[in-house]
């Protein structure tokens, strides 16, 4: 199992969400001026909001088309926070949306987005049955149905697909170029999604709305991030998977993007610099759902009865585990 860390990223501006400088080992030198943008932050974010009036996508939070396809979908609220996305940002006339890590041919993420607009999508996932496949033309069946419009049925062309996404072969498993205007790109594949980032960003592929899952159980200031790897983890526990939160500011900021929502336990919602003046930012150590009672919080809210992530129950990291990540961040 490889595991590493941004190495060239030697410092990080994380702007209005919090600053702080990280020396070789990704150690917060600057502890004070952290606690104290914290705690300046909600007011900060207040004042900004009253005069600029920006909107807080907390609000927006709701679960719109979680029983459109047969079998209910974890939303996690993110539906309303789409809607509300490109209700003020618009829709680009020819609907795209992309999903790594997706098997439904309705989507999860981009489920709002692809239904509302008829979307064209690139869904990919790692693993596909006959199952799956079955299961998605009678999702399509369902919401043609439901929607009344059989314009549905369009959603056969672009069904998931079963690939190995990687970071080399990322685009060619696309076959997108940076020319390509993608509304919507949500990276979901609970491991390396950062690399597979970063190499979408090198290459130019830059939609105006970036969804990528974050792990609220890594050090948020430091920046971590498993690499690519095709064999077994040498990691049992659950926990040890993806990026922090610091690895996902700073390789964003480096790109012009915004962070304008955090979804629970979930994901970071990214828009394009010149996108973010209609939102609030969130208060990154705040939201992010870095205990236990949180998440509990979040899923009592958001979630299907029932649901738990699949690492709630494991331990937390250990040092030893998250030190492993560590050894290549120099």
């Amino acid at each position: 199992m490889a595991v590493g860390g941004v190495g060239s990223l030697k410092s990080v501006d994380f702007i209005s969400y919090y600053k702080f400088s990280q020396n070789a080992n990704g150690e917060s030198q600057n502890k004070k001026s952290t606690y104290a943008t914290h705690c300046f932050l909600p007011i900060i974010l207040i004042i900004r909001a009253i005069l600029c009036f920006v909107i807080n996508l907390n609000n927006y939070r709701k679960n719109i088309y979680q029983y459109a396809g047969v079998r209910p979908c974890p939303c996690y609220g993110e539906d309303g926070v789409i809607e509300k996305i490109f209700n003020l940002i618009g829709v680009s006339d020819i609907p795209f949306c992309i999903e790594f890590g997706e098997l439904r041919v309705l989507g999860t993420t981009t489920r709002q987005y692809r239904i509302s607009n008829l979307s064209h999508a690139v869904y990919v996932s790692a693993s596909m049955d006959f199952k799956s496949h079955l299961l998605n033309f009678l999702d399509i069946l369902k919401v043609s149905l439901t929607q009344n419009n059989i314009r549905f049925f369009k959603f056969v062309f672009s069904m998931p697909k079963k690939r190995i996404v990687t970071p080399k072969n990322v685009l060619s498993t696309l076959g997108i170029n940076s020319s390509t205007l993608v509304d919507l790109f949500v990276v979901d594949i609970d491991s390396f999604n950062f690399e597979v980032v970063k190499s979408l960003l090198h290459s130019e592929i830059l939609p105006r709305v970036f969804v990528v899952e974050y792990n609220p159980s890594l050090p948020p200031t430091e920046i971590l991030y498993e690499t690519f790897s095709l064999g077994n983890r040498t990691v049992k526990n659950k926990r040890f998977y993806g990026a922090s939160v610091a690895a996902w500011l700073s390789l964003f900021t480096r790109y012009n993007y915004s962070l304008v929502h955090i979804s629970g336990f979930c994901n970071f919602f990214f828009v394009r610099n010149e996108l973010r003046d209609y939102f609030e930012r969130p208060d990154v150590f705040f939201e992010i759902t870095d205990t236990n009672e949180k998440v509990s919080s979040f899923i009592e809210k958001f979630c299907l009865p029932g649901f738990i992530p699949s690492w709630f129950k494991d331990p937390p990291l250990s040092e030893d585990e998250v030190n492993l990540l560590r050894q290549n961040n120099h």
